[in-house]
């Protein structure tokens, strides 16, 4: 057999060995594209991600982790709390936070009044906007926003909704502390109201309350996309603002 004609069949054997791969290789693409889909699946039904969340209790006394969320919910009753049961030992975690840095700035928020309660990751529940756009990227937290700069830290509490404009807080302040605000909201994502201080204040200083008050009204939310055509709604929450010295 002269070379030409072994090049001849080397083509050949190599074009029928392509063909061949590609037979097999389809297959196993769509058992791959199957098995994403069935995983997206499981997520949605699961309704959970891979987050953080804050314990605020850990022990036996199911009555003691009883008060523990009813006292929480009670005073921060836009953040979710859940009692857990891990024999035999129950847990009472609070929040549904996607990042560490959203945790940690809302543990700062109330560790003066649970001074254990530290960050553990957990699988939290997604929130409505997230489940209604289930093929989009995770953007927003539904238990609060976070933004911060070297003079201040702003904590956004409002179910469902993220800060869509921050106020600018980059003026030199003679008084450090946290002011909590209780606002309400309108479907737009104006602030029509905010009062303080409010529980978990650090500070009564009239000069970092009229400053707060003041970033509050410039603060601007997402609209609240559960709203209907026929209803005109309102949100109530907080905003903390930590003011710093330099």
């Amino acid at each position: 057999m002269n070379f030409t004609s072994k090049s001849i069949l080397f083509f050949l054997f190599l074009g029928s060995f392509s063909t061949s791969l590609n037979a097999q290789n389809t297959p196993n693409d769509e058992l791959v594209k199957d098995l994403v889909e069935r995983h997206k699946r499981i997520g949605l039904l699961k309704q959970t991600t891979s987050g953080y969340r804050i314990q605020l209790y850990f022990g036996s006394e199911r009555s003691k982790a009883s008060e523990i969320k009813t006292d929480f919910s009670t005073n921060f009753s836009n953040t979710p709390a859940y009692l857990l049961y891990q024999q035999p030992n129950f847990k009472i975690r609070v929040g549904d936070f996607k990042t560490r840095m959203e945790a940690y700035a809302f543990l700062e928020s109330i560790k003066e009044f649970y001074t254990t309660s530290f960050i553990v990751p957990d699988d939290i529940k997604l929130p409505k906007r997230d489940l209604n756009n289930s093929n989009k990227d995770f953007t927003g937290n539904s238990t609060g926003h976070v933004t911060s700069s070297e003079k201040s830290l702003i904590i956004a509490n409002l179910t469902g909704r993220n800060i869509r404009i921050f106020p600018q807080l980059n003026e030199q302040y003679q008084e450090e502390g946290r002011i909590v605000l209780d606002i309400t909201v309108d479907y737009k994502g104006n602030v029509l109201m905010a009062e303080g201080p409010a529980r978990g204040s650090t500070t009564t200083s009239s000069a970092l309350l009229k400053k707060a008050k003041e970033a509050a009204f410039k603060t601007k939310f997402s609209e609240d996309e559960l709203r209907t055509d026929s209803e005109v709604t309102f949100q109530k929450g907080t905003l903390s603002i930590i003011f710093k010295i330099e």
